[in-house]
This record gives structure tokens, C-alpha cells and sequence, in this order.
């Protein structure tokens, strides 16, 4: 049983969000509840997680981001997806590494596209992979688990969130076989995965295992592009 927590203080559009998923997921397991406030959603936390939480940004009781930061600590996982009359907050969603950012005119077609999305991901953890090659060991790492790689002399380095591992073979050659749309060149020597990026401030990258990484002169802009369209988008 997939769980999924819908917080909005608008009973409308709650109800209308429990009805474009129950009504375009029939087959799907889920189980969908609504909570109007931050503080019942919290209180809820203490018993039982959720997979999906579907948030409204500004609630009469606190911050969706901050609610959304709360999910994070206990949650590496979970699939947040934001739902907000604004398009003010979208970059802030990289904070807690959301999966979809979306305008509430638009709900009904892209979060039937998102849970399209989330439900892929659901079946297929093990799909999107990469062979790392290193001294006569072949080892797959899936493309997720990647935070970024790194130039090392002919070879790259990918640095996983299980560690460091070495690959023979040239960044240019593991920039080739990459999808484009989820990582991206920061600088010459470093490819970022967007799904790990928290925040882009003064020409600097940080990433959710609090590495720092510069971004090249001539990267910022199109790193600044990447990460609206990856949110518009979703990945995960």
C-alpha cells in the first residue's frame, strides 16, 4: 500500500487533488488522506510515513518548505511534489529536493504527469544504471545514487552516496552517455547530478552531502536553465 498525504488549506482544492489521483489511478495502490495544516500532517508523522506528500507552500500554520525540510529528516526518500498558486517558490523546492513544482492552474494535467512519473519510479528502482569499470571489476551504479563526478587524470571519479568510486574512463566519455537533462557540466573537470543539487548562490554549488563545487564562468547561466527546467520536468 503506497500512501500519499495531501496538505492544502483549501478544502476544494484538496478534494479536488484526491479526485484527479483516485480518479486517473484506479489500479494503482494508493491510499490518499488530506490534512489542512502543517501541524496535522506533523502529528501524523509520529505514527506512520507517507510516500508521496503533495504540499501547498504558503499553510495557515507554517511553511510548506519547512514542513518539507521536516519530511527530510526522516524521509531521505520520500516524493514531495509542491502545489502553489505561486511559481515565485520553485527554485527554493531544490532545498528539500523536490520531485515537481506545481502551478495550481495547471494541476489536474501535470500532476497526473507526475504520478505517471512517481509511479514509473515506484516499479523500477533498479533501471537507470551505470557500469563503472576499474581494474577488471564492472560494477553498476544507478544513475540516482550518483551526486557528481570528477576529473582525475584520464580517469573520473564518481562520487556516489555510498562513497567514492574510480572509473577508467575520461569524463568526456561519461558525459556521452549520460542522460542531459539530469547532469549537467558545473565546470571543466566536474558533472553534477541536478537531482543532488540544493542551491546555486554566488557562482557555487552545493550538494545535499554539503560538497561545494564552482561553477564555471561559462556554466551559470545554462546550470541556472537546467535546474528550472528539471523542476518544471521532474526526474527522480
Amino acid at each position: 500500500m503506497y500512501r500519499i498525504a495531501i496538505v492544502d488549506d483549501d478544502y476544494m482544492v484538496r478534494e479536488s487533488t484526491k479526485e484527479v489521483i483516485e480518479r486517473n489511478f484506479k489500479e494503482e495502490n494508493f491510499q490518499v488522506e488530506c490534512f489542512s495544516t502543517f501541524s496535522q500532517l506533523q502529528s501524523e508523522l509520529s505514527q506512520e510515513l507517507f510516500t508521496v506528500y503533495i504540499l501547498d507552500i504558503e499553510l495557515p500554520d507554517g511553511n510548506g518548505l519547512e514542513l518539507a525540510k521536516e519530511i527530510r529528516k526522516i524521509q531521505e526518500r520520500a516524493y514531495i511534489v509542491f502545489l502553489t498558486a505561486y511559481e515565485k517558490y520553485a527554485l527554493s523546492g531544490y532545498e528539500v529536493r523536490a520531485f515537481h513544482y506545481i502551478i495550481k492552474e495547471n494541476m489536474e494535467k501535470k500532476l497526473v504527469q507526475t504520478m505517471r512519473q512517481i509511479c514509473r519510479e515506484i516499479g523500477m528502482h533498479v533501471k537507470g544504471q551505470y557500469l563503472v569499470k576499474r581494474a577488471g571489476v564492472f560494477e553498476k551504479v544507478a544513475l540516482r545514487e550518483i551526486c557528481y563526478i570528477y576529473k582525475e587524470q584520464k580517469n573520473s571519479i564518481f562520487v556516489t552516496l555510498q562513497g567514492k568510486k574510480a572509473n577508467r574512463e575520461s569524463l568526456k566519455e561519461v558525459a556521452g552517455k549520460l542522460p542531459k537533462e539530469q547532469f549537467v557540466m558545473a565546470e571543466r573537470g566536474y558533472i553534477v547530478n541536478l537531482l543532488h543539487v540544493e542551491r546555486l548562490e554566488k557562482g557555487m554549488l552545493t550538494m545535499d552531502n554539503g560538497d561545494l563545487i564552482k561553477v564555471g564562468r561559462g556554466h551559470n547561466r545554462e546550470i541556472m536553465q537546467k535546474m528550472s527546467e528539471y523542476m518544471e520536468r521532474g526526474w527522480r
